[in-house]
């Protein structure tokens, strides 16, 4: 009981502590590429670090201790799957150009495979309120901050610094804004980008919106409301569009689903329609949406001419900025980035191997909960309502944007998406 109460309050700390990217970085030889200092190779020890070490410590002498009544039966494919991809990501070690900067990749690898299985081992129902809860409360610091850092255009400072809040205005090099008629700079909070805080606000008010109707107190109803509130209007504030589309989404069947009305459903439908048609009538709205398509056609090219060259095993994990070097044309030699595409990342990386074995783990995230949510019943069903509506989110995003596989935060909600897409609640 000692241990178990004790994973469960590290993790719900966990959950808590996703707004906040405390850590220490260090810079090593090689996390400079030409030179130039690169955030995605800094090996950095996060606080979120620390906690999850801890977690899969706790956890893993829970599971030995109780390892007579567990029971993991392991599919011959996905082992045999497993241990070639094992086998492809330590050749790699022997071949690729920067062999500490791949070992980097493995060991976070690991970390958050552990992660992953433990929560989907020791995750129950009775989890489920407290989750919601320390998602939602982490979710309204995070949107205070957003909302406190739009309305002053720059970061906050002071305490918000100690939590992970980097120091920028609009002036800052390299920061994310909006041209809305002048610059106008996106929510951070304390992640290390607008998206990532959109996907992290999304993913509570997904959660909060099915819990819910199952609650039957009514601070607690109106502490999920509140969240609900706050978190769209920081959402908002980040200016992520195709979140800012999948979350109007989410809102939309969720409120078409749960109306009995044909009447009502149709008024929602010709509105939103209306909506759309009006927004698309503005030449700023047309220029919002497409904004950074050259930006990410350049990366795409990118891409592919390096992985013509490395198609079976990649050019390893973190490896990519040393390929993007020399061909780096109308981006700033100053920034070097990623492919903004999970699937074409994993493919640069780790190569043909790698990427099924990445396409074929989301495949079988998506059978679990599929099949879960066909004998769940009530509140559990909802919460594997709130898996699925993320595990798809995560494509979708996942086909603009790279944070699931390359930033702290995001690799820990991925982590934590396919964890609980495993894990078996009963009821």
């Amino acid at each position: 009981m000692i241990f178990l109460n004790l994973r469960k309050i590290i993790f719900f700390l966990i959950i808590f502590s996703l707004s906040f990217q405390v850590g220490f970085h260090f810079w090593p030889a090689f996390s400079r590429i030409a030179g130039i200092r690169v955030d995605y190779l800094s090996p950095t020890t996060y606080l979120l670090d620390i906690l999850i070490i801890v977690f899969i410590l706790v956890s893993g002498f829970e599971f030995w201790l109780g390892r007579k009544k567990a029971v993991i039966r392991v599919n011959f494919i996905v082992a045999a799957v497993l241990t070639l991809f094992v086998f492809d990501i330590l050749l790699n070690l022997f071949i690729v150009a920067s062999p500490q900067a791949h070992l980097l990749g493995i060991i976070k690898i690991i970390e958050f495979s552990f992660f992953a299985f433990f929560v989907a081992y020791s995750f129950k129902k009775a989890d489920i309120p407290y989750f919601v809860d320390a998602l939602a409360l982490s979710a309204l610091v995070s949107s205070t901050l957003s909302i406190w850092q739009f309305v002053k255009q720059s970061s906050i400072g002071g305490l918000w610094y100690f939590l992970g809040e980097r120091t920028f205005n609009t002036s800052t090099i390299g920061i994310s804004t909006v041209n809305l008629d002048q610059q106008i700079l996106r929510a951070y909070g304390a992640f290390p980008h607008p998206n990532v805080l959109a996907f992290f606000l999304f993913a509570a008010i997904v959660f909060a919106t099915l819990r819910f109707p199952f609650e039957k107190r009514v601070f607690e109803k109106v502490f999920l409301i509140f969240t609900i509130i706050i978190s769209s209007v920081a959402l908002f504030l980040t200016f992520s569009r195709i979140l800012i589309l999948v979350a109007l989404s989410f809102l939309f069947f969720d409120f078409f689903s749960k109306s009995k009305s044909n009447k009502l459903r149709l008024v929602l439908v010709l509105v939103s329609l209306g909506a759309f048609y009006i927004l698309f009538s503005f030449p700023w709205f047309i220029s919002f949406l497409t904004r950074g398509i050259d930006f990410r056609r350049e990366l795409l090219d990118q891409s592919l001419m390096i992985l013509s060259s490395n198609l079976y095993f990649g050019v390893g994990l973190n490896n990519f900025f040393i390929h993007q070097a020399p061909l780096i044309k109308t981006i700033s030699p100053i920034i070097f980035q990623p492919p903004h595409n999970i699937f074409i990342l994993a493919l640069v990386q780790t190569g043909i191997l790698g990427f099924l074995v990445f396409a074929y783990l989301l495949a079988l995230s998506f059978r679990s909960v599929s099949k879960k949510l066909r004998h769940a019943i009530r509140d559990t069903r909802n919460f594997y309502k709130g898996v699925l509506v993320l595990l798809i989110s995560v494509i979708i995003v996942g086909m603009f944007d790279h944070f699931f596989l390359t930033l702290q935060q995001g690799q820990l909600i991925f982590a934590l998406i396919l964890g609980l897409s495993f894990s078996k609640i009963k009821g």
